[in-house]
Order: structure tokens, then C-alpha cells, then sequence
């Protein structure tokens, strides 16, 4: 983690293209304690994401999601890891070749690396830079930078060459991105590391997870889920 401590402050961004899930939560970490841009790609058989995370300000806290807004603030966008319910874990154990993203078609990676190049672009060239708002209104132009639009997330899909724009809001309880994290691994950077490091747990009982999932009622959960596929 040094290396990428001292390189942070002297880059405008840092791109994510690292093969696993848990290989991306250190850097995510770091660009979020420093509020720095980060761009990450991740690739499937035939499937790509390229998507930036929220930048917060110093003393920017994080806000309640608004249901049914069709923008988010920069600062409130959420990092690779806010959709998660569980800490990264080793992705590649009892996986085929197949199933770790290592077998890919053969123009994905090239795709999702130009667009990821493109959105870095488009972030630097807009006013508010990293805190620019992603918008779920293709109509809306009013958040555009001078090259156009500057999307949260691009997901694509090369079976029938298509791509969507979501926007998600950042997680309270994010493993490597909200305040509690963030606020312990300042305080002690090798030690916070060793902690997660050894324990599998440790980084779900800091974030809030643990106590979250102990709290939730799953038969309500599934009952939720039964109602929305019958609608």
C-alpha cells in the first residue's frame, strides 16, 4: 500500500484493473481516504463495468438516499463495494477458470479500458470534477462536462452489444468506503490492515454490517421479494 500512498497525491486519478474483487478494496480504500478519483473496470465472459466512485469532501457527510431522484451529487455516489452485504473475501477459491473473469471475449477488455479512459476524461473536463452528479435522465444535460455526459456506472453487455447507465448512492456501511472505515484505517494504517487482513470478519463488525445483518429480518426480506415478483 505504500507505493500507492505516495503515488495518490501526485496523479489526477487512479484506474482500478485488477483481475479480483478483494485485489480492489485496498486501492478503493485509499482513493477514499484521500478523496481521490477512482476509475474501475471489471470484466465478465461478455459482460463489462466501468464505473467511478464518489468523491466526498473533507467534511462531507454522507446523506440519507432520496427514492425516485433522477440525480445523484458527486460526493454521494457509491464505491464498487456499497451494493455489497459481506467484506471482500478470496474470490478464486474452488472456481473454475471460467468463473473468475480470466476467460473473456476477445475485444471486452479493450472496450471497457477505452471507456474508462473516455470517463476520466469527462470528469476532469467538467467543473466540479470528481463531485460531478450522475443523472438517470438521458434528457438532462444540465450535469454534463464540455465532452458531455458523466455517468456513475457503464454496464455492458456484448451479447447484443448494448450498455446501461445506473446510478447508485454510496452505503453507510460500505467496507471500504464509509466514515467508520475510513476514520480507523487514518488512525492506523498497519494496524487496521493486519486486523482485516486475519480476520474475515473484522471489516463487517467496523463497517456496521454484522450488526446489521443480525438485525434484519430475513421472512420479511423474502416477503418483500414475493411482492415485488407478483407485481
Amino acid at each position: 500500500s505504500s507505493g500507492i500512498n505516495a503515488e495518490c497525491p501526485l496523479r489526477p486519478g487512479v484506474f482500478l484493473l485488477t483481475d479480483t474483487r478483494e485485489s480492489r478494496w485496498l486501492p478503493t480504500l485509499i482513493c477514499s481516504s484521500k478523496h481521490k478519483i477512482c476509475i474501475n473496470s471489471a470484466l465478465g465472459f461478455d459482460t463489462y463495468l466501468v464505473m467511478r466512485h464518489g468523491v466526498k469532501g473533507e467534511c462531507e457527510v454522507l446523506e440519507a438516499p432520496h427514492i425516485g431522484a433522477s440525480t445523484i451529487s458527486g460526493s454521494q455516489l457509491g464505491c464498487y463495494f456499497c451494493n455489497d452485504v459481506v467484506a471482500p473475501g478470496d474470490s478464486t477459491k474452488d472456481r473454475t477458470l471460467d468463473q473468475m473473469c480470466t476467460v473473456t471475449r476477445p475485444g471486452n477488455a479493450f472496450v471497457a479500458a477505452s471507456l474508462a479512459v473516455e470517463l476520466m476524461v469527462s470528469i476532469l473536463q467538467h467543473p466540479l470534477e470528481g463531485q460531478a452528479p450522475a443523472t438517470l435522465d438521458l434528457n438532462d444535460e444540465k450535469q454534463d462536462s464540455c465532452l458531455g455526459r458523466v455517468p456513475h456506472q457503464i454496464r455492458g453487455f456484448l451479447a447484443h452489444f448494448s450498455s446501461v447507465q445506473p446510478a447508485s448512492h454510496a452505503f453507510d456501511k460500505c467496507t471500504a468506503c464509509c466514515m467508520e472505515i475510513i476514520s480507523r484505517y487514518r488512525e492506523n494504517k498497519m494496524g487496521f490492515l493486519m486486523e482485516a487482513f486475519n480476520d474475515a470478519n473484522y471489516l463487517e463488525k467496523v463497517s456496521g454490517l454484522a450488526d446489521m445483518l443480525e438485525n434484519t429480518n430475513f421472512d420479511d426480506v423474502w416477503e418483500f421479494d414475493s411482492d415485488i415478483e407478483s407485481d
